[in-house]
């Protein structure tokens, strides 16, 4: 077989798993499995690669993020924060086989000290802070607010020293909080200089009220605070339009 017939033949099968997934809906690909077709192995190696040795996990929900670091190689401390009262039980079961996984105690974190209201979605990773629009209620029911909680807030430029080293500049500090990510880095003012690398969740079409710190926004925070972008990941996707809601960035000091 001649170059042009493998290239022939490799195009034919594209289009054979384009049209059989949108015939059945299932997306089926094999792919080499490298960080260029793996998120959380390609965060993983950047930590390594950077120096990360702890993480602070803002917005933590069941540890699924956490999880990830230490299933592809990360073996440093992580210390988790989560408000939802459900979540953080199942958080705190899920990082028991691992000794440098601390959970912190219920609590959110913010520009303040005091305490505040979160609205627990059906699917908990949609609960915040913040009210969800209506228009994306309507199309993804598992989204719904059904009760809310109070809970302590704190900035984390308060309460960090009780769980990491923050002078020691090896510092990961991942933020998935639901629209409240302005407020997160509010909280965060003292410590900003001392961090290795910032994770964050950047709304591209805010799902939640009173979001105005999106992607300009968040880049130029980043920009003028002396951090580089190293990685974006789709995150959230409307299925009837296909526009990207949100997306993950990661980036670490220049």
């Amino acid at each position: 077989m001649n170059v042009l017939e493998k290239v022939l033949q490799s195009k034919t099968l594209e289009r054979l798993r384009r049209h059989l997934g949108k015939a059945t809906g299932l997306h089926l690909r094999l792919k080499r499995f490298t960080p260029s077709a793996s998120e959380p192995l390609r965060t993983a190696m950047l930590l390594q690669h950077q120096g990360v040795k702890q993480v602070i996990d803002i917005g933590a929900n069941t540890g699924q993020f956490a999880e990830s670091l230490y299933d592809f190689g990360y073996t440093g401390k992580i210390v988790s924060f989560e408000p939802v009262s459900s979540a953080h039980r199942i958080l705190q079961k899920r990082s028991k086989p691992y000794p440098n996984w601390q959970v912190a105690p219920p609590c959110a974190l913010g520009n303040k000290e005091g305490e505040v209201e979160i609205k627990i979605s059906d699917d908990s990773v949609f609960s915040s802070v913040l009210n969800i629009k209506d228009s994306y209620v309507a199309h993804n029911p598992k989204s719904r607010i059904i009760r809310s909680e109070r809970v302590p807030l704190h900035r984390i430029d308060q309460v960090a020293n009780q769980y990491v080293e923050i002078e020691t500049g090896d510092v990961l500090l991942k933020i998935d909080t639901q629209g409240f990510e302005r407020q997160v880095l509010e909280g965060a003012e003292g410590i900003l200089s001392k961090l290795r690398g910032i994770k964050i969740e950047i709304p591209l079409y805010p799902i939640y009220e009173s979001t105005d710190f999106t992607f300009y926004e968040i880049t130029d925070f980043m920009k003028k605070h002396g951090f580089k972008p190293y990685s974006f990941h789709v995150e959230g996707v409307d299925l009837n339009t296909g526009r990207v809601n949100t997306i993950d960035g990661l980036f670490f000091r220049a």
